[in-house]
């Protein structure tokens, strides 16, 4: 992999450009789904800070070494790693968006549906740094970290756990693309829940990083939020087949 282009880390450049791009992406979106530019730059806000500030507190109260005074210097707040940003994301642009946002169920489908393709951005930010490692592997499809990279062992062959989550967002794109018409207007939060939730947590049966896991019972917190979000949002798409929603009122 390539840990580095030049002197800059490629993670970074790669982390960054699916921030930019998550700007661009929910833009243009906001515009189909007719929703005011205020409401797509408050939620890429909150994908910036739930990218960042969320995905850095979330990291240091994961693995216990959370201290408010850390955040602040520049190099203090760069040690360590990030975990969690995407849940960072959806816990601060959910409550806002039903706050401020005319078009409410909308407002939720930006949320989710501006996800995917800045998402495959940090998935290869972390291909190429080599975190997010898997277990050993004997499949032809595993990959190998050369010396340097943060995938541990290095120079042994592992399940790309990478590639796994970035097709797995792929086939959420394409769901998401088929769902839209009418009928689903205003469910796709639910949908993108159900769909990562249940693929991230089988995902995480071939990470190979254990260490930095916390484990309650078989699984890993990591599955333990996923599959509760997922089986909320099953019931939720139920719910939403038997009394349904109009979500085609435009916003004022």
């Amino acid at each position: 992999m390539w840990p580095r282009i030049g002197p800059i880390p490629t993670y970074g450049i790669l982390y960054l450009s699916g921030i930019v791009c998550h700007f661009l992406v929910s833009c243009l979106i906001a515009r189909r789904l007719g929703l005011r530019c205020r409401i797509w730059i408050l939620v890429s806000l909150c994908y910036l800070i739930g990218m960042t500030i969320g995905a850095k507190v979330l990291y240091d109260v994961h693995h216990g070494q959370f201290s408010l005074s850390a955040l602040v210097p520049a190099e203090s707040s760069s040690r360590g790693g990030l975990w969690g940003g995407m849940l960072a994301y959806i816990l601060l642009a959910t409550p806002l968006v039903l706050i401020l946002a005319r078009r409410k169920l909308a407002g939720l489908d930006l949320i989710v549906l501006s996800i995917p393709l800045p998402w495959v951005l940090t998935k290869l930010a972390c291909l190429f740094n080599g975190c997010c490692y898997g277990q050993p592997c004997s499949m032809p499809w595993a990959i190998t970290f050369p010396l340097g990279t943060r995938g541990d062992p290095a120079q042994m062959p592992l399940h790309p756990t990478q590639i796994y989550e970035l097709l797995l967002l792929v086939c959420i794109a394409v769901v998401l693309r088929l769902l839209r018409h009418d009928r689903w207007r205003g469910a796709m939060m639910w949908w993108f829940l159900v769909l990562y939730g249940l693929g991230r947590a089988a995902i995480d049966m071939f990470r190979g990083d254990v260490d930095r896991f916390v484990y309650i019972g078989p699984l890993n917190l990591t599955q333990i939020i996923c599959l509760s979000a997922a089986c909320v949002s099953i019931l939720m798409l139920f719910a939403w087949l038997r009394w349904g929603h109009d979500a085609s009122v435009p916003e004022p």
